[in-house]
């Protein structure tokens, strides 16, 4: 086989297992060195474009098969997205190679391509509608040496050293494998880089306190069930199902408080149903929350409201409702009202607490928010499905890394989980592998709650502005001489 249509077949078997539904986190280290050898050594640069072009979209679309809401849309219209997508993730790979044709290997150009990579990477997903759902960093998912990047530079600088790694090591594969002082000190940067994210996770537990905090999620398929309702304009029966899952809630959270939880959570629209139902069930909720001594984070989503409310309340237990957020993320894919994006606190003897809705967790720029304002628990009821539960479950994570809490994500259909202020899970509940029979995920943790300070939260995403300019500047000198 000629060796360049071995690098592709290693492009494309890996490709499977970058940040999809199956995740290998080294594989986004090892994909770029042979992508970078394929096109450097092109003659052809436009064929194996489209060569490259064609392996990187298919082993996404199998890997990501489902995994997004496009694909509730139509199946090919997912496939269709990536197809197209995909050439902007190649580009780096096109200024790498011009750098290379004309001005040779050198170990200062290994830095071209890590900052085009970086600066695509940025440009695609802080700009998206979707978030960040789909940037490189999330590919290190559970790989928590690496995640503690994202203390300092968010997620932009874990794309930066992956992609470092992969233009360094093609350098002195070039150069047999002979290290100069250059060479050696940036690898002495990578090796140093990983060995301080490996040293932050010795750190001891970063808890002022716990609390015990039990989570729940529905029954699996009563929330579809209540929508094949509205969708065939069945209101009774509607009414009939979310009064007997509002009663039933109820028991379950009253449970959760006499064997000693603190705090009790429910999923992402636990509490729906028409807005007099929704009043009613925040009405008993606080009584609950009075009589018992406990905090609820009670999400509603009320489907009588023109544009529907998806909020997430937190309950005192005093029966006072002390924290409402409106869902900001995914509003316009969904048809539900659109929040602010101003991240809201409470201070209570748990720490500080903040509350946001699933999809809002996919905008590090907004969640930074809590970190500013020295969160120490964020609760992220939320709803998933299949093919997507890994992906987004481990992109909540880089939140509690980037700014130092912990978080607890209950989440409906799909994995449901804890993390503390450095990534470590404390507690996975996965819906799917699961016997349950009634609530299902259920979450009964000490928990973790205490801020950490980062650098994430003063820098933000200024390591991704900082590669936006790189890019141009690389442009500009191709462009000049």
């Amino acid at each position: 086989m000629n060796k360049k249509y071995f690098y592709l077949a290693i492009i494309f078997i890996l490709g499977l297992f970058i940040g999809g539904k199956w995740n290998i986190p080294l594989a986004a280290w090892i994909v770029p060195v042979f992508g970078i050898r394929f096109f450097r050594d092109s003659d052809k640069a436009g064929r194996n474009f489209l060569l490259l072009w064609l392996v990187s979209a298919v082993s996404t679309i199998i890997s990501w098969q489902g995994a997004t809401f496009i694909s509730k849309i139509h199946p090919l219209a997912e496939a269709g997205f990536f197809l197209l997508m995909a050439p902007i993730g190649l580009l780096p790979y096109v200024i790498d190679r011009m750098y290379h044709r004309r001005f040779g290997s050198s170990a200062w150009l290994t830095l071209v391509y890590p900052i085009a990579a970086t600066a695509m990477d940025f440009f695609s997903a802080s700009g998206s509608p979707f978030g960040t759902f789909g940037a490189g960093a999330y590919s290190q998912r559970d790989f928590l040496t690496v995640m503690q990047i994202a203390s300092i530079t968010g997620l932009w600088g874990i794309t930066f050293v992956a992609s470092w790694f992969a233009s360094l090591t093609n350098h002195l594969w070039e150069c047999g494998f002979k290290f100069t002082h250059l060479s050696l000190t940036f690898a002495g940067i990578l090796a140093l880089i990983l060995g301080l994210g490996f040293g932050r996770i010795l750190l001891p537990s970063q808890p002022k306190q716990t609390a015990q905090i039990a989570g729940f999620s529905l029954p699996n398929g009563k929330l579809q069930e209540a929508l094949n309702q509205l969708q065939a304009k069945d209101e009774a029966g509607f009414r009939q199902t979310a009064q007997e899952l509002h009663a039933q809630e109820l028991d379950q959270i009253r449970s959760f408080a006499q064997s000693g939880a603190d705090i009790v959570v429910l999923q992402e629209g636990a509490g729906l149903g028409y807005t007099d139902q929704i009043e009613k069930l925040l009405a008993e909720a606080s009584v609950m929350a009075k009589e018992e001594n406990i905090y609820i984070v009670l999400p509603t989503f009320d489907f009588e409201k023109k544009p529907a409310e998806n909020i997430v309340h937190i309950i005192a237990p005093n029966g006072g409702i002390v924290l409402e957020h409106v869902k900001y993320g995914g509003n316009q894919f969904e048809g539900s009202l659109a929040g602010n994006g101003t991240i809201q606190t409470v201070d209570t003897p748990h720490g500080k607490l903040s509350a946001v809705i699933c999809w809002d967790a996919d905008f590090p720029a907004v969640i930074k928010q809590a970190g500013e304002q020295d969160v120490d628990l964020l609760f992220i009821p939320s709803n998933d499905w299949l093919e997507v539960k890994d992906i987004h479950a481990g992109m909540a994570a880089f939140r509690a890394v980037e700014n130092g809490m912990s978080i607890f994500r209950q989440t409906g259909e799909g994995v449901s989980s804890v993390v503390d202020a450095y990534g470590r899970q404390i507690n996975r509940v996965d819906m799917f592998t699961e016997n349950a029979i009634g609530f299902t995920g259920i979450q009964n943790v000490k928990t973790p709650i205490g801020s950490v300070d980062t650098l994430y939260i003063l820098i933000g995403d200024g390591f991704g502005w900082a590669m936006q300019i790189g890019l141009l500047v690389l442009l500009a000198i191709l462009w000049f001489l």
